[in-house]
């Protein structure tokens, strides 16, 4: 069995990391103003579309073609070994670009933006280590669709499918019971609705949360699926416990980038936003065998950092298009 060294891949530092410092994106500027002026483009959030319309004008790493009307920008990444072991972005920070700002970017010439997203990443992570067959069972007939059927069924309370993922991932990160009436005011429920809800939460998976309640307990970091010598006594019990899930899912999802460039070295990775990765490929390549290649590539990733309990099915991989 090979050493592990968290936060470290000496693969993805020399063949991944060049390419999200010298991809970066191409945003169609003053189409975006068009249609903003125009109504096409509705923003509910005025502040974010001011900051980003404002900021692509002024950001490091930029070039401006007002010929073309597009700005191209780069971010400056780091894949540094703190404990979650994410992926930094700064100058400008291209992991942050906006949903509403997805549809305008541009692609390289002859080519087109995909984006591969791991589905209910964390939760599989702690399925693998807390070797919960319930929760892997809840994965494999829809997570979030099967949890709001059981709060519904134990509580009488129905909860929109949005509103269900964020409990959950609220839950597995530590999310308090203040922090849960906070979440469901935002729908108007009371704090009675949201303790019935939070109890519920805490008794769905008992193996897993019995796992994470031991892991918050340890001064000891759990990283990608064994304890550390890394001291986390300084951090609180919620950070300790979400280590346990993000850690697994960074160490995979920069294993995946580097097994999915050497099976197509013509499919180049420009972000990689947490639990995804966002392509461009060849514009004729089709759908269906960038899924095949993606789902290949991330059980080799899987392997190769030993992840064998994390849940592997035929909806592990979405992909989505994006850009113009």
């Amino acid at each position: 069995m090979k050493e592990k060294i968290y936060g470290k891949d000496d693969q993805f530092d020399k063949y991944i990391l060049p390419q999200l410092n010298s991809k970066g994106f191409t945003i169609s500027y003053y189409q975006i103003i068009q249609d903003y002026l125009s109504d096409k483009l509705i923003i509910d959030d005025t502040f974010e579309f001011r900051r980003w319309s404002t900021g692509l004008l002024n950001m490091q790493g930029r070039v401006i073609d007002e010929t073309a009307g597009v700005v191209h920008v780069v971010g400056r990444h780091e894949a540094y070994a703190n404990i979650p072991m994410q992926i930094n972005c700064s100058a400008p920070n291209t992991q942050a670009i906006p949903k509403w700002c997805r549809d305008y970017l541009v692609a390289p010439t002859g080519r087109r933006f995909v984006a591969l997203d791991i589905g209910s990443a964390e939760p599989r992570a702690l399925a693998g280590v807390a070797d919960d067959e319930k929760l892997r069972s809840a994965i494999s007939e829809g997570l979030y669709e099967s949890i709001g059927m059981s709060l519904l069924k134990n509580t009488d309370i129905e909860l929109p499918r949005k509103m269900v993922k964020r409990l959950f991932m609220g839950y597995l990160f530590g999310q308090s019971l203040g922090g849960v009436i906070t979440t469901l005011a935002e729908i108007s429920l009371d704090a009675g609705c949201a303790r019935q809800i939070f109890q519920e939460l805490q008794g769905l998976f008992p193996k897993s949360a019995t796992f994470l309640q031991t892991v918050s307990l340890k001064n000891f970091a759990y990283l990608q699926g064994q304890y550390t010598d890394i001291d986390v006594s300084d951090k609180r019990r919620n950070q300790r416990r979400s280590y346990a899930a993000s850690s697994i899912v960074a160490a995979l999802v920069k294993r995946w980038a580097v097994r999915l460039s050497e099976m197509h070295s013509d499919w180049w990775v420009h972000e990689i936003p947490r639990d995804a990765l966002w392509l461009s490929v060849p514009k004729q390549q089709r759908n269906e065998d960038i899924l095949v290649i993606a789902r290949k590539s991330l059980k080799m990733a899987l392997t190769d950092c030993q992840f064998e309990g994390f849940p592997f099915d035929d909806k592990v991989i979405t992909l989505k298009g994006i850009g113009a």
